[in-house]
């Protein structure tokens, strides 16, 4: 199933991990805006590495599942592109 995850993070230092920790799930669209193609094992894998580095006080992270009938009325305007499924491995 493939997701977006978004977030807002205040904290340049946690901003950084969680950016770093999402691209090993799947490509950055946005500054703050990430697409993956996950199974239920690495979307918990993914959710427990966010979980770890963002401070639930003061940061804010979306994951939304996108079912198959929605991601085929996918919108891209301008110089966007729908990234393609791509062969991610995590260790």
């Amino acid at each position: 199933m493939r997701f977006v995850i978004c977030y807002d993070v205040s904290d340049d230092a946690r901003r950084e991990r969680l950016a770093s920790a999402l691209l090993d799930f799947g490509p950055r669209i946005q500054e703050s805006v990430f697409v993956a193609t996950l199974d239920e094992e690495l979307l918990e894998r993914m959710l427990k590495r966010v979980r770890q580095v963002v401070d639930s006080s003061e940061d804010a992270v979306h994951v939304f599942a996108m079912c198959a009938a929605c991601e085929r009325r996918i919108e891209v305007i301008g110089r966007a592109a729908v990234p393609e499924d791509q062969p991610y491995y995590v260790l």
